[in-house]
């Protein structure tokens, strides 16, 4: 059979073209370090990498909410101590000088004052802020939760005196001019998923589910009065240290002083839970970190590229390339051989 100098001349470009093809691919995979970056390049691999991509995407999302939380709980928890600090100061140290039996009127207000220096720092911390949000508001993003009477020098919680505030099974509640039970406002609970699948019961959502990541001032400041008729709330109590000692009433100011030991007791045990979880996120954001790097190793093993096999390679390709067109010297003609170079 005669082959023709056309055929000859046109399996010569499909050889060259492919081993120009086969150079130009090994350089980019160099390059990018990608075995492919199309799915078309490698069907197999390419729907493992797209599937893998999905779980990596789902894991980051969830990670970067873990850490968001955990950061702002280390604020809620920074600013808790700051509170805790000063409950200690005021009892272990003003108040027991405070009731020395030595003081006249002119210390007692000396001590009254400081106690109102820490009051005012006491309402800085909570209303303190994370970002754009109070981290003692419930679900109030847009004006400072606590706020002081100009009249009573008491505080207030989203508007309603932390004294009038109740709670029951139903949660915390006051009583209006009628006598009717209103909820306080913006006191919702806020829940986030964190991949524990969050549920709902009934109209609430199922807290073993979800991640509370709202506190309500109230709940950790305290509210409502006791039987004798003090405020169970600390920065109110406070208010009534202050006066019982500008009165010169030691014997109400000991008494307060004991209560003000309770509240800090009841108080670490908000540190404490919010301490349990802390470390419950940091255990799940570490796993999630694990997840994340395994997924991320995957899809490089998946598509990644071993620099030493395609260095040989591209040695290889180069070699062929070379001798396709030292070979093309000889068989086509001259006149070719200077159009293809």
């Amino acid at each position: 059979m005669r082959v023709t100098d056309k055929t000859i001349g046109r399996n010569y470009l499909s050889y060259l073209n492919q081993a120009r093809y086969d150079y130009q691919q090994t350089v980019n995979r160099i390059a990018t370090g990608k075995r492919f970056t199309q799915l078309s390049d490698d069907v197999s691999n390419g729907s493992r990498v797209l599937s893998t991509r999905t779980d990596l995407y789902k894991a980051d999302k969830q990670l970067d909410n873990i850490q968001s939380i955990n950061e702002e709980l280390a604020t809620t928890e920074n600013n808790m101590m700051s509170i805790n600090d000063i409950l200690k100061s005021v009892g272990s140290e003003v108040l027991v000088k405070a009731l020395n039996g030595t003081n006249d009127q002119a210390s007692l207000d000396v001590y009254a004052n400081e106690i109102e220096n820490l009051r005012n720092e006491m309402l800085q911390f909570i209303n303190a802020q994370y970002s754009d949000k109070y981290l003692f508001g419930g679900t109030n993003a847009q004006t400072a939760p606590f706020t002081v009477d100009e009249d009573t020098g008491r505080l207030q919680y989203n508007g309603i005196p932390v004294d009038d505030i109740q709670k029951d099974d139903d949660g915390y509640y006051y009583l209006d001019e009628n006598g009717d039970k209103q909820d306080i406002p913006m006191d919702d609970d806020v829940y986030l998923d964190i991949g524990l699948g969050i549920k709902m019961a009934g109209t609430a959502v199922d807290p073993t589910t979800g991640f509370k990541i709202s506190y309500s001032g109230i709940d950790i400041v305290g509210f409502g009065t006791d039987e004798n008729g003090h405020s169970n709330n600390i920065f109110n109590v406070l208010v009534e240290v202050e006066q019982a000692l500008r009165d010169g009433n030691k014997e109400l100011t000991g008494e307060l002083a004991d209560k003000v030991q309770n509240m800090r007791n009841d108080f670490s045990k908000h540190l404490t839970d919010i301490g349990s979880k802390t470390s419950y996120l940091d255990t799940m954001e570490q796993r999630l970190t694990n997840t994340v790097d395994s997924y991320t190793e995957r899809i490089n093993q998946l598509m990644g590229t071993v620099p030493a096999e395609e260095e040989t390679t591209l040695m290889m390709n180069d070699y062929t390339l070379q001798a396709i067109m030292q070979l093309g010297s000889k068989i086509l003609p001259t006149s070719l051989m200077d159009y293809i170079v």
